[in-house]
């Protein structure tokens, strides 16, 4: 069973460098300043682990094992994207949430990105096998 991280660099090794794909890995949390000692936290709470945009489309990508759960902050992050018309989904398999970006991009017109992203689910295919 794949962890979120090694979800999430997979999902990322498709996707990224796709052209047409506008992709990004989103971090938050805390950290604490080196000069100062104090926490510092950065981002937004329960944003996705990534955002990409298809065909104009904005993309939010949360990665989980197969055990993990949703935060309630998760939750209401995805209902907000939701409402105003951009697309969630939940990867627990990188493999097949590529395949769903690929199929989002051919209904959004973009036959060429989705083209683009099944090829690289193929070469990844057949590096990890």
């Amino acid at each position: 069973m794949p962890t979120e991280a090694a979800t999430q660099r997979q999902l990322l090794a498709i996707l990224g460098p796709v052209a047409g794909l506008h992709v990004e890995r989103t971090n938050t949390g805390v950290a604490v300043d080196p000069r100062t000692g104090r926490h510092v936290r950065f981002g937004t709470p329960g944003a996705p682990d990534v955002r990409l945009t298809v065909a104009g489309l904005a993309v939010a990508i949360e990665c989980k094992s197969s055990t993990g759960r949703q935060s309630e902050a998760q939750r209401r992050w995805q209902a907000a994207h939701e409402a105003a018309g951009g697309v969630y989904l939940l990867c627990r398999d990188a493999m097949a949430t590529a395949r769903e970006v690929a199929r989002i991009a051919a209904e959004a017109g973009n036959r060429a990105v989705s083209l683009a992203i099944l090829r690289r689910c193929e070469a990844t295919k057949k590096v990890l096998h």
